[in-house]
This record gives structure tokens, sequence and C-alpha cells, in this order.
């Protein structure tokens, strides 16, 4: 059980340092992976699309049907982190709030988490 948590922490730390590692300008279209979206179109609020996914239960197809693609990260162990992200005021990676999924290799979610964005310096 340790060793599944340590790799969990490791997954989320590497999916934190992938969403923070640019700084440049970040405005995704609305139909880009990583771009919350409802079947009809419509964007969900990160919490609302926290609330979307319920760890231990809720399969991939399930979490794509309710927000739309996401940026994948899949892992050689089967496990894979998906990306959402919500522009931030100055439209910059480090702004951008962030909600990370992490899918066991069996297509279920274990864990998810919101990122808020950071302040960005003038």
């Amino acid at each position: 059980m340790g060793c599944f948590i340590t790799r969990c922490a490791c997954i989320f730390g590497c999916a934190g340092v992938v969403g923070c590692a640019g700084v440049g300008g970040f405005d995704p279209l609305p139909d880009a992976p990583g771009s919350v979206r409802t079947a009809g179109g419509q964007s969900l609020p990160p919490a609302a699309a926290l609330d979307a996914i319920s760890a231990g239960k809720s399969t991939k197809a399930e979490v794509a049907a309710a927000l739309g693609k996401a940026v994948v990260i899949p892992f050689e162990s089967g496990y894979e982190v998906w990306v959402y992200r919500w522009k931030g005021a100055k439209k910059t990676t480090r702004a951008a709030t962030e909600l990370v999924v992490l899918f066991a290799p069996s297509g279920i979610a274990r864990k998810a988490r919101i990122r808020p964005g950071y302040e960005t310096g003038d």
C-alpha cells in the first residue's frame, strides 16, 4: 500500500510539474483537449467538474462524457493522468487552474484534485 501511495504522489507531482512548466501564453480553444465542456458544449467551473468525478467509481468513458477531451499523460505502469485547464487572468499556464485526474490501469479514477492557478507578476 505504501508503494502505491508513493507512486500516486509521484504521478500527481509530475502532473503538477507538467502543468506549471510553461509560462507562455495559454488561451485554449473551446474544443481543444483539456478544455472542460459538457456534452451540450457548456463550460463548467473547476469545482463542478471535480464534483462530476467519483474516486473509485468513475470510468474514463464517464469522465470524458462529463468533461470532454483531456490532455492525457500515460505512464508505462498503465496509469494515466488526465488534465483539464481553465485559463487564468493573465492567460498563462502558471495562472491556469487545473483539474488533475489519476486513472488506474483498470480505467477507474483513483484520485482527482484541483490545482489553483498562481499569481503572475506584471
